[in-house]
C-alpha cells in the first residue's frame, strides 16, 4: 500500500517535530520534510512532491493562505492537498481556505484527536480518488461525503461542546497517568470548575476516563479522574 507523503510547513521547530512524530505513528503517512518559511516550502514542494501539506498560516515571510493560493493557481497536473492550521479564527480566512479547496482547517492549539480524525478521512479520500478510472455520480457523492467532516452518529448532549471536549481529551492523552480534579482541569483548560466537572463526568460515563474518590489530608474525599487504559 502506497504511503502518503506529507510536507510540514511550520516555523516553530518543536511543533513541527510533534506533527512529524504524530504522522509516523499513523499508518500510511510519511513526513518527507519540514519547511520553516514559505520560500523553503516552495522549494521542497518541487523536490519532494508531497501528496499533502500540513500548513501553518502565520510564517516569517508571509501567510500560508497565500501559499495555498499559489498551489491552486499552479497549472501542473499533480497538486498537493492542504490542511491549514492557524491561530486565527477569522471567518474570512476560513472562507478563503474553503474557496481554495483546502481539505480541512484546524485552529491552534492543535487537538491531535481532531487531527487524527482529519488524517483518517484523508486516507479514505486519497484511496477513493485513486480507485477509479471512470467515475459515477455515486463515486462523486462518496468523495464529497468523505471530505465533509463526518458528524458522530450520537450527537453530543446539551452543555458538551465538541471543541472543548477535544481539548480536554487531548490534555489527558498528553498527560497519561496524571490525575485531575475538576478544579485543576478547569485551570489548565481555561473553564470553570463546574464546567470541568460536567465534561469529566461525561468522559467518565463514556469510558474515556476512570473516576475515583481520593482521600485528602483534611475534609471529605475528592473526586479525581485519569485516562482509562
Amino acid at each position: 500500500m502506497d504511503s502518503i507523503d506529507v510536507l510540514i510547513v511550520e516555523d516553530e521547530v518543536g511543533i513541527a517535530e510533534l506533527h512529524a512524530q504524530f504522522l509516523r505513528q499513523m499508518m500510511r503517512f510519511r513526513p518527507v520534510g519540514i519547511a520553516n518559511t514559505i520560500s523553503m516550502a516552495k522549494t521542497m514542494l518541487k523536490v519532494n512532491k508531497p501528496n499533502l501539506i500540513i500548513l501553518d498560516n502565520f510564517l516569517p515571510d508571509g501567510l500560508g493562505i497565500d501559499l495555498l493560493r499559489s498551489i491552486v493557481a499552479d497549472k501542473s497536473d499533480s497538486k498537493p492537498d492542504v490542511i491549514l492550521i492557524t491561530a486565527s479564527s477569522e471567518m474570512e480566512t476560513v472562507k478563503e481556505a474553503m474557496h481554495c479547496g483546502c481539505f480541512d482547517y484546524l485552529l491552534k492549539p492543535v487537538s491531535y484527536v481532531r487531527l487524527k480524525d482529519t488524517l483518517n478521512r484523508y486516507v479514505q479520500y486519497h484511496s477513493a480518488m485513486n480507485a477509479y478510472d471512470n467515475i459515477s455520480q455515486r463515486h462523486v457523492d462518496d468523495l464529497f461525503n468523505i471530505q465533509a467532516r463526518e458528524k458522530s452518529a450520537n450527537t453530543l448532549p446539551k452543555g458538551i461542546g465538541e471543541l472543548t471536549l477535544d481539548k480536554i481529551k487531548q490534555t489527558f492523552i498528553e498527560n497519561t497517568g496524571i490525575k485531575y480534579t475538576a478544579e485543576r482541569l478547569g485551570e489548565q483548560v481555561g473553564i470553570s470548575k463546574t464546567t470541568a466537572r460536567r465534561y469529566l463526568e461525561y468522559c467518565s460515563a463514556n469510558g474515556f476516563l476512570d473516576a475515583e474518590n481520593e482521600h485528602g489530608r483534611v475534609g471529605r474525599p475528592e473526586r479525581v479522574y485519569v485516562k482509562s487504559n
